[in-house]
């Protein structure tokens, strides 16, 4: 009887190993590196005029302007969630504007909104909307929260909010 059972164990371990000893060798994809797009730079000059002890005088100040891609792009359906980001990165926050309000919206301390965008509507189908482009500039839980108000009253519309957890 136990010569049987030996026969057996030895017969199935057999037939476990030999699939992974005959089988080819499969090798991973090499992993390739993503180099990140490069920022258009634009540069802008302005011609500022001071006036010093009764003289005029003109200096040109050059202002360098980066336009950098989000790396998030939240809408209102992603309502009251978690996002995660590292400092420097950009999310793009875009909500619906309703008619006769407008967004008050606030920024924790750890973001910096560094565009704020308000589109019209085109027509019936494409409602206006507004853009705020966030910088995450500190590590921390950040926060970036909202709401519509009527200009003339104290009556306010939908609240929105997004936790933002920066490493």
């Amino acid at each position: 009887m136990d010569r049987i059972v030996t026969f057996l164990l030895l017969l199935v371990s057999a037939l476990l190993l030999v699939p992974g000893c005959i089988a080819e060798e499969q090798v991973a994809p090499e992993a390739t590196e993503v180099v990140p797009e490069v920022p258009v730079v634009e540069e802008a000059t302005e011609e500022v005029v001071e006036e010093v002890a009764g003289e005029v005088q003109a200096e040109e100040v050059t202002e360098v302007v980066a336009e950098e891609l989000p790396v998030y792009n939240v809408t209102a359906d992603v309502n009251s969630t978690e996002i995660n980001m590292t400092v420097g990165q950009i999310a793009m926050i875009e909500l619906p504007v309703t008619t006769d309000f407008e967004w008050n919206v606030t920024a924790s301390e750890g973001l910096t909104i560094i565009k704020d965008i308000h589109v019209d509507a085109v027509d019936e189908t494409v409602g206006a909307f507004h853009q705020w482009f966030v910088e995450a500039v500190a590590a921390g839980e950040q926060s970036f929260s909202g709401v519509e108000k009527k200009a003339d009253s104290e009556e306010t519309g939908s609240e929105y909010t997004l936790k933002i957890l920066v490493e």
